[in-house]
């Protein structure tokens, strides 16, 4: 016999969870200017974000409605730990170590969401996101970051 909570249909919560949240985006973008595709505005962004996530979280739920019920797994700490560290590392440190450093750091901390596997893509990665980064938004863009 089954408990309740292997029973309950997790998708179809969290499939009206995201529709739920999409319809709170939709209503404050409303109230901001459109603006077209050319000229947007501030609610272009909230509105179009808004109504891709009503259509994702209906076919979750719907999904979720047709499927088995499973009983869902604890979700991995140090992922959602790192996916939250990083943009926090990247802000407190571009403007005193520059963007080389910046870049260098996020990138190594990135790579221990998962359990790190030494190899030469630990070392070449960071490089060319930070040599990429420097061509892109300081010389190309011009974008007022030191490179160090």
């Amino acid at each position: 016999m089954q408990s309740k909570f292997e029973d309950f249909r997790w998708d179809v919560v969290a499939g009206g969870a995201m529709i739920l949240i999409a319809l709170l985006f939709l209503v404050v973008g409303s109230q901001l200017t459109f603006g077209s595709l050319t000229r947007m505005g501030p609610g272009f962004l909230p509105v179009c974000a808004a109504i891709g996530l009503v259509v994702l979280g209906a076919v979750v739920a719907l999904e979720g409605l047709k499927g088995e019920t499973a009983v869902p797994e604890l979700p991995k700490l140090r992922p959602f730990l790192v996916v939250i560290a990083c943009p926090i590392v990247f802000s407190l440190m571009i403007e005193w170590a520059g963007m080389v450093p910046t870049v260098l750091v996020t990138a190594v901390l990135a790579r221990m969401a998962e359990p790190l596997k030494w190899g030469w893509d630990l070392v070449l990665v960071p490089i060319g996101l930070a040599a990429v980064g420097v061509f892109i938004f300081i010389d190309f863009l011009g974008v007022a970051i030191p490179a160090f």
